[in-house]
């Protein structure tokens, strides 16, 4: 599973519509992003059996939530009941966003993009969120919300983001959500059409926020109360040979 166009497809699982890998992407210093590491899903309430087994054999071993309780109440987890599985909830959400019906009115010029900058102005929840990923035993991680385009979204960028993959390569793997997501399509009339998109715009105002106010990647996550030991060990899950990278890092430091 060494080929990098395989991160643009979703995974066959039949009842997940967005479930895709972070693996095979490169990074500023020649290496890849690693498999079987880090997968990114939509709502995962559908599970069928022969689909779990799935992902125990893909090595999926920690699953973070980042929906809000009353949405688990609605649409539980099953990964959340099986012992093979170390669940965690993080919500991770802003007050801004709990009823978006309301920007439908006086033609709000509220976009995702800012829904997203509010996301990571949430420091406490991101922190906790890195901290699950530091603390996770050996194995895939996969992390969702609801659709699998924002919240997520915004996690696979900081991910994609601390590995150092390219610019252009994060805002891809953003805008693949809509097309996979074909239960969008179906909700286009309740909900502001600009909130369903995945449009560039949207996570490159979250990617350009977090460069022009912070510098890197690493330094927002440090600015939020992470280590510089945490980030390294994060990495290492991320990252093929990483160690080799960060000697190299280190060299072109003192040259």
């Amino acid at each position: 599973m060494k080929n990098p166009k395989l991160n643009w497809v979703r995974l066959p699982i039949k009842s997940l519509e967005n479930c895709r890998e972070l693996g095979g992407y490169n990074t500023e210093y020649g290496q890849q992003t690693r498999w079987h590491s880090f997968l990114r899903s939509s709502d995962m309430s559908q599970l069928e059996e022969g689909d779990i087994s799935f992902l125990e054999a893909y090595g999926v071993k920690t699953v973070i939530d980042l929906r809000r309780e009353e949405e688990i109440a609605r649409a539980k987890n099953p990964l959340a009941e099986r012992e093979t599985f170390d669940y965690n909830n993080v919500p991770f959400m802003t007050k801004s966003i709990f009823d978006i019906t309301k920007y439908n009115e006086d033609h709000s010029d509220f976009t995702m993009g800012d829904f997203y900058i509010d996301l990571l102005g949430q420091k406490q929840a991101v922190k906790k969120i890195f901290e699950t990923i530091y603390h996770a035993e050996d194995g895939c991680i996969l992390f969702h919300c609801r659709v699998g385009k924002d919240r997520t979204g915004v996690l696979a960028m900081l991910l994609l983001g601390l590995a150092g993959v390219e610019r252009k390569d994060i805002v891809a793997n953003y805008e693949v959500s809509y097309t996979k997501l074909e239960s969008l399509h179906d909700v286009e009339s309740t909900l502001p059409v600009n909130f369903l998109y995945s449009h560039r715009d949207y996570i490159l105002k979250a990617y350009d926020y977090i460069i022009q106010t912070f510098g890197t990647f690493d330094k927002y996550l440090i600015a939020i109360g992470l280590t510089e030991d945490m980030l390294d060990a994060i990495k290492v899950r991320l990252i093929d040979d990483y160690h080799r990278q960060h000697e190299l890092k280190e060299h072109l430091a003192k040259s």
